[in-house]
């Protein structure tokens, strides 16, 4: 069963009695969850509404706000410019960097240089196919094909190329791998790393030397939202987990959101991204009134 994350909000309230956190940790996706899919990625544009809202909500005690996307670290960061409280997670977890005061993370996954000549060349045989319309995304670290403007002949065309590319060429094959999402294909590293895995990992590394609150409590209890639309954020829709980092015990409680209705790992749904801020207000409302209980 999945609910309506707006129109059951007594149920998102239970969730967050039952974890009763000392942390709320967001993990939002861009493009399709805080802003609308454009023909080509970029067209998009951050209002100044939205830009005002991020900055608020990564300013918020005990709260953490992670934007995790497959744009490419500059591209992402270039486009929301914050540089303060704030986290960037590019590259479907690739790259990552901190702006949070206390906790630098400067992240780029484990050999992934080493797969930049594979890339390039993969690139260029794509470019050799002359599709016209096709968007090419060159990421450095992935490439992502946008066939929105492509017809279905074109589009047919497009996918069974991209295979044979793959799958001809033995280097690719063992080394690359491609991934689908809406209405795009994605040329990345054959490495078991996404948008799930980052998730945790900045998690754990904030804990070991983060902004966390009152490092001398001995176990912390994490409330982690993920917010995202397409088939790669589904690796964030995880389930509740414990573990350590340093010498603190956490746990995590997850709260799972996809945009649209739809077959998804995730319990909540939103009608459209334009929900997407109104359902992080009403849980970061909900939990800065829990924490001011307690402080009472």
């Amino acid at each position: 069963m999945i609910y309506n994350g707006i129109e059951k909000i007594d149920k998102i309230k239970k969730l967050i009695a039952t974890a009763n956190p000392d942390i709320v940790f967001f993990c939002v996706d861009f493009d399709g969850t805080l802003v609308k899919i454009c023909k080509s990625p970029y067209d998009v544009v951050v209002t100044p509404s939205l830009h005002n809202f991020l900055a608020e909500i990564g300013g918020i005690k005990n709260v953490f706000l992670c934007i995790v996307t497959g744009r490419e670290l500059n591209d992402i960061e270039r486009r929301i410019n914050i540089k303060r409280n704030i986290i960037y997670s590019g590259n479907h977890g690739f790259e990552i960097k901190s702006y949070y005061k206390n906790f630098e993370l400067n992240f780029l996954m484990e050999n992934a240089r080493n797969y930049l000549p594979l890339l390039t060349e993969a690139l260029s045989r794509v470019k050799r196919l002359g599709i016209s319309n096709l968007i090419i995304e060159d990421k450095k670290f992935s490439i992502s094909l946008h066939y929105r403007l492509l017809n279905n002949n074109e589009a047919r065309f497009l996918k069974q190329n991209v295979k044979n590319i793959i799958d001809k060429n033995p280097d690719f094959k063992k080394f690359l791998h491609v991934i689908k999402g809406k209405k795009i294909l994605e040329i990345r590293p054959q490495i078991n790393w996404n948008k799930g895995s980052a998730c945790g990992y900045i998690i754990k590394e904030m804990l070991k030397t983060g902004p966390v609150p009152e490092r001398s409590i001995k176990k912390l209890n994490i409330l982690r939202v993920n917010i995202g639309d397409d088939i790669t954020d589904e690796t964030m829709f995880s389930q509740n987990y414990s573990s350590a980092a340093a010498e603190t015990l956490f746990s995590v409680n997850l709260i799972n959101c996809v945009i649209g209705k739809k077959q998804s790992l995730a319990g909540f749904y939103l009608a459209n991204y334009s929900y997407t801020p109104t359902f992080i207000r009403k849980i970061t409302d909900m939990f800065s009134s829990r924490q001011a209980r307690v402080e009472l």
